[in-house]
C-alpha cells in the first residue's frame, strides 16, 4: 500500500482568478481613488495612451480633458479668437443694421449698432499630476475685446422734435436735461476692454481607466479677478456698461465637467465626449448675475502617425441670461430718449448655439523628460514633449434672447510642453 505521507506535495502557488488577471491587465473597470497611483502600467496596450497626438482633446477644450502622470508638470499657452457678426439675431432670425433700425425696446429706438466685434483670449496654463489619478490645473485668461459701432438714423442723431432742445454751450439736450452728443447716422466709434479675466483652478480626477477607455471628472472654481467696471460714455452722458464687454463675472463660480475618452486597439482612432458647466454664485457688486453656462463637445480623431492627428467636433453651447441689471444701464434706458446700444439691455443676454469644428493635433513622441535624457544623442529629441493643437469652429445654428450680435467663427490654437 502506498503511503500518502510519501507522496510529493504540490508546492505551486494557487493561480489567480481570471477576473483578477484581467484587472491587472486593465481590461475590467474598477473605480480609482484620487490619492492613489495607477495599479497598471500606463504604457500598457490595454490602457488609454497619453503619448499619441489624439490623446489630447481638440484645442477648443483648452486642456480640460487631459491628465498627467504623478509629478509630471506641464506649461501651456492657449489663444482664442472669436469673430462676431456680420448680422444681429432676433432669436434665430438674422437681421442686418437696416433691420436693427426698426427695433424698439420700451418704445425707444436704438442709437448705435455693431459693425465689427471680436474677442481674443490669451491664456497661460499650468498643470501638475499630483498622482496618476489626480491632476491640478490653473488657468489665467487675459481678454482683449473690441467693438466698433455706427450711429443709426432713428437714435444716433436726435432732432429738436424728439425730446431735445438746445443745451448749455450750444449742445443738444435730451429728457431731463441730460446732454446729448450729436452723432450723425453713419459716424463710427469704438470701445475696447483689455485685462485679466477670472482665474480658475480645477482638479481632474480619473474615475475609470480600462481597456482603452477613460472616464474623468473636473471640479473647481473661478476667482472674480476680471473687471466688471469697463465703461464708455453713451450719448446721454451716462457711463454705460455693456455686459458682453466685461472681463469677468464679478462673483466666484463653481466649475464642473465630465469627460469620456476612448481609443481603438490600433491607436489610429480616438474619440471623446465632454460636458462642461460654470455656475456663478450670487449677484456681483453691480447688482446682476450671469446665468449658468454649459458647453458640450463630442469629437473623433484620426492618427496619421503617433505625432499627427485630425479631429472633427460637434459643439453645443448654452448661456443663461442675466438676472438683475446694472443700475447705470437701467438709468440710461429709463431716462434717455433712445437705447444707447443693444448690449446694455439685460433682457437681451444669453442664448444658445451649435457648430462644427475641424482641428489638428501635433505632438513629438514621448515626454520631454525622455528627450532631455537623450539630449546628447540626437538634437531632434529636444522637441519631445512639445504639443501643438489648432481648431476652427463655425456655428451652424444660433438663437439669442432678444436682439444680439451673432457669432461668425472662432479659432483656437495652443502650445503645451509636457515634462
Amino acid at each position: 500500500m502506498s503511503n500518502k505521507k510519501d507522496q510529493p506535495q504540490d508546492t505551486k502557488p494557487v493561480p489567480i482568478s481570471v477576473a483578477q488577471e484581467t484587472l491587472v491587465l486593465g481590461r475590467e473597470p474598477s473605480l480609482l481613488l484620487p490619492w492613489e497611483n495607477s495599479k497598471v502600467d500606463l504604457d500598457s496596450p490595454e490602457i488609454w495612451s497619453d503619448k499619441i497626438a489624439a490623446s489630447d482633446a481638440p484645442a477648443g477644450l483648452m486642456g480640460t480633458a487631459h491628465m498627467h502622470r504623478k509629478y509630471q508638470p506641464m506649461i501651456g499657452f492657449w489663444w482664442m479668437y472669436m469673430n462676431m457678426g456680420p448680422d444681429y439675431f432676433q432669436g434665430s432670425s438674422a437681421l442686418n443694421l437696416t433691420g436693427l433700425e426698426a427695433i424698439r425696446y420700451a418704445g425707444k429706438p436704438i442709437a448705435m449698432g455693431d459693425v465689427t466685434m471680436f474677442m481674443e483670449q490669451y491664456m497661460p496654463m499650468l498643470m501638475m499630476g499630483l498622482t496618476d489619478n489626480l491632476t491640478f490645473m490653473a488657468m489665467f485668461p487675459i481678454w482683449n475685446k473690441q467693438m466698433d459701432m455706427v450711429g443709426l438714423p432713428m437714435g444716433g442723431y436726435m432732432t429738436h422734435g424728439m425730446g431735445g432742445g438746445m443745451g448749455m454751450g450750444g449742445g443738444m439736450s435730451g429728457m431731463g436735461g441730460l446732454p446729448l452728443q450729436p452723432m450723425s447716422p453713419g459716424n463710427r466709434m469704438s470701445m475696447q476692454a483689455v485685462g485679466l479675466g477670472d482665474v480658475n483652478f480645477q482638479w481632474i480626477y480619473k474615475l475609470l481607466d480600462f481597456h482603452r477607455h477613460r472616464l474623468q471628472m473636473n471640479i473647481g472654481f473661478s476667482v472674480p479677478t476680471g473687471s466688471i467696471d469697463e465703461t464708455m460714455p453713451d450719448m446721454a452722458g451716462h457711463r454705460v456698461y455693456p455686459y458682453d464687454m466685461q472681463l469677468g463675472l464679478g462673483v466666484p463660480a463653481f466649475i464642473g465637467a465630465l469627460t469620456y475618452l476612448g481609443q481603438s486597439e490600433d491607436r489610429h482612432l480616438g474619440w471623446g465626449v465632454q460636458g462642461y458647466t460654470t455656475v456663478p454664485v450670487g449677484r456681483n457688486s453691480q447688482g446682476y448675475a450671469w446665468g449658468n453656462s454649459f458647453l458640450g463637445n463630442g469629437w473623433i480623431s484620426y492618427n496619421f502617425t503617433d505625432w499627427a492627428s485630425l479631429n472633427f467636433s460637434g459643439i453645443g453651447s448654452y448661456q443663461g441670461g442675466i438676472h438683475g441689471a446694472n443700475p447705470i444701464n437701467e438709468l440710461s434706458i429709463r431716462t434717455a430718449p433712445f437705447i444707447a446700444m443693444p448690449d446694455i439691455v439685460a433682457a437681451w443676454t444669453g442664448g444658445e448655439w451649435a457648430g462644427a469644428a475641424l482641428g489638428i493635433n501635433m505632438r513629438m513622441p514621448g515626454f520631454a523628460r525622455e528627450g532631455l535624457e537623450k539630449g546628447g544623442v540626437t538634437p531632434e529629441s529636444a522637441f519631445q514633449g512639445n504639443f501643438l493643437t489648432a481648431q476652427i469652429v463655425k456655428p451652424v445654428y444660433q438663437s439669442w434672447n432678444g436682439i444680439q450680435y451673432g457669432m461668425n467663427w472662432m479659432f483656437n490654437v495652443s502650445w503645451q510642453w509636457w515634462y
